[in-house]
């Protein structure tokens, strides 16, 4: 299969096939809960960063609704039903979700100098041109984040259920892509930072998940470990402790050509259109390319 480049999205699914029916275009165009809840929160937090975190968080939410239904149309994706009949109670968790996170984050980020969000990135390994955004970028003057003093930080915002372990992060090609971008390649900067256009900064950043369900209160007693890595207990309503919320990687950088070695692999499998099937008992329930395919039971379409 012949690109024009390969984007951070064909690098990291679970399953090589949805990618390859994606790129056919066969695909229902059926936006889910998960990724509707994923598309407006992500809206919301990069507009909440863009005004400062002087907005009021339901103004901010409608916002990215408005924001995400455009985009959805212009790619002639339609909601599902469920989405339909829950929208209401979707946008209120995001509102909510916003509101900690600005209560929350607001004064650290404020400390930061802020260099963008939703940033486009680039690099070039051994002839293949690799593309993605960054969620956020700043630059950490203060070390209010505790990873350094001047430290460039990549959050990426993620609305899932599962914890990311240390050990999944260690391997994570998304975050390794942005880190070689950052490092070695370029990003698209805006006026607002200072500079314009496309910037090489050649420094390692520090990448960072954040983890948004996690901005909610417990809501049940439980005893995990505090910030300062303690056993502590928690109560119905207390905030959970931000290593809950943010999860940080800072790779080696003696280890690049590991990162480069798995970024051709992947090139080569998608040139040569290698696309093997891995199929999930819930992904496969819920994938818009689920209809094109391959199956042991009946007739493809």
């Amino acid at each position: 299969m012949r690109l024009a480049e390969i984007h951070s999205s064909e690098l990291t699914g679970s399953c090589l096939r949805k990618i390859y029916h994606r790129l056919n275009g066969e695909v229902t165009g059926a936006t889910t809960t998960a990724l509707y809840r994923g598309l407006v929160a992500g809206r919301a937090m990069e507009l909440l960063h863009q005004q400062e975190f002087d907005s009021d968080p339901s103004e901010i939410t409608i916002e990215a609704a408005a924001d995400t239904q455009k985009t959805l149309a212009s790619e002639n994706r339609i909601l599902t039903e469920a989405v339909e009949q829950n929208r209401g109670d979707i946008l209120a968790e995001i509102t909510g979700a916003v509101h900690l996170y600005q209560d929350r984050f607001g004064p650290l980020f404020k400390r930061c100098s802020l260099i963008g969000t939703e940033l486009p990135c680039r690099i070039t390994v051994d002839g293949t041109d690799y593309a993605s955004h960054l969620d956020l970028m700043v630059r950490d003057v203060h070390n209010v984040f505790g990873h350094g003093k001047e430290r460039l930080l990549v959050f990426d915002w993620k609305w899932r259920e599962q914890l990311p372990s240390y050990s999944y992060l260690a391997r994570n090609m998304q975050f390794a892509l942005y880190y070689l971008m950052v490092k070695d390649g370029s990003v698209l900067v805006y006026p607002k930072a200072g500079d314009m256009g496309w910037v090489e900064f050649n420094e390692s950043p520090t990448l960072i998940w954040c983890h948004l369900p996690n901005l909610k209160p417990y809501n049940r007693k439980v005893i995990c470990k505090n910030d300062s890595g303690e056993e502590q207990q928690y109560v119905r309503g207390d905030l959970r402790p931000t290593r809950s919320i943010l999860h940080s990687v800072t790779y080696d950088d003696k280890h690049c050509g590991r990162i480069t070695d798995e970024l051709k692999t992947r090139a080569k499998m998608i040139k040569n259109d290698i696309f093997p099937l891995n199929p999930d008992p819930v992904s496969c329930r819920i994938c818009d390319a689920e209809a094109f395919c391959t199956r042991f039971d009946m007739p493809q379409i």
